[in-house]
């Protein structure tokens, strides 16, 4: 089952890659025939949705392969650094749109065909929103920390084409009005606003790889979740540490037993009342001979 939503993963996160290089190329080409700024913008962020994409499939890839001599532990650090990196980079990219729109703005705005930018903003909003919904349904079914961060993404690109499709429209009302001197704003102020709505969300993402690269405590949710099948087999949550890393739950159990019998079945029983949960469990359970403590009585009865 788990080889199955691997491949699907990939083949969704290749999906993600192949539309984003069509709209990087689009995005440039009708950026610079319009003269807009803001479809520069998205074709941008398109090619680096492409290049992040091709990232998050070489993750999974790498979060896959079993551990080595090289890598004892596997690589599944693999998907929380991609996300960190992704988050790393729109946010750059944001910052430099930021920047760009401030200079265009103070150099006295930018002139743009309405009519080409309307048609590619309406084509791109239609293909966004197709292949958010699409990637939405896809981590429905498979909880897939990667394919999140794609969908979070087209998201992003759902909004921005949303946002630009409204603003060509304003900047062509404008332009048949008397403030129609003001039209030529109207693209940069976009870019401008955009940036700082947009740069939220790969903070938050950059923020949650880095957490998951330094093996943070899960959200309380998912720790009551853990603590809550626990106690079905009589493990206190002090006996637990974990972390989520991507798509799995590393788990650590002590248990104390009073003879060598009760280790039988434990690891499969730990992971049988996990199995709910939408991430790869991987346990590890430690074994300790139970000490009984010694109350005040115990400590008369032993020094005579």
């Amino acid at each position: 089952m788990f080889c199955f939503k691997a491949v699907s993963e990939r083949s969704t996160l290749v999906f993600s890659a192949i539309v984003s290089g069509v709209f990087a190329l689009l995005g440039i080409v009708w950026g610079i025939v319009s003269g807009s700024l803001a479809i520069l913008f998205d074709g941008a962020y398109s090619f680096v949705s492409l290049v992040l994409s091709l990232l998050s499939v070489t993750a999974l890839r790498w979060a896959e392969s079993p551990a080595d001599k090289t890598y004892n532990f596997g690589r599944i650090l693999a998907e929380p650094l991609a996300i960190a990196i992704k988050g790393s980079v729109i946010t750059l990219v944001c910052v430099v749109s930021l920047v760009s729109a401030i200079k265009t703005i103070h150099n006295g705005g930018r002139e743009v065909e309405a009519s080409l930018a309307i048609v590619f903003s309406l084509f791109s909003l239609l293909c966004c929103l197709i292949t958010w919904q699409f990637l939405k349904r896809s981590n429905a079914q498979h909880s897939s920390a990667l394919i999140l961060a794609e969908e979070k993404q087209w998201l992003m690109d759902s909004l921005l084409s949303a946002t630009v499709l409204i603003g060509f429209l304003l900047s062509w009302g404008l332009s048949y009005t008397e403030y129609s001197s003001f039209a030529v704003y109207v693209d940069p102020v976009l870019v401008l606003l955009a940036s700082l709505y947009f740069i939220a969300v790969p903070l938050r993402m950059m923020v949650q790889g880095f957490n998951e690269i330094l093996l943070m405590t899960p959200s309380p949710s998912l720790r009551h979740s853990v603590h809550q099948a626990m106690h079905g087999l009589g493990i206190k949550p002090f006996q637990c540490k974990m972390a989520k890393v991507g798509s799995y739950l590393l788990l650590e159990v002590r248990i104390e037993i009073d003879k060598v019998e009760q280790m039988q079945g434990m690891q499969e029983s730990v992971e049988k009342v996990l199995s709910h949960l939408p991430l790869e469990i991987k346990a590890q359970l430690f074994f300790q001979p139970k000490v009984e403590k010694l109350g005040p009585n115990s400590w008369h009865k032993a020094i005579h």
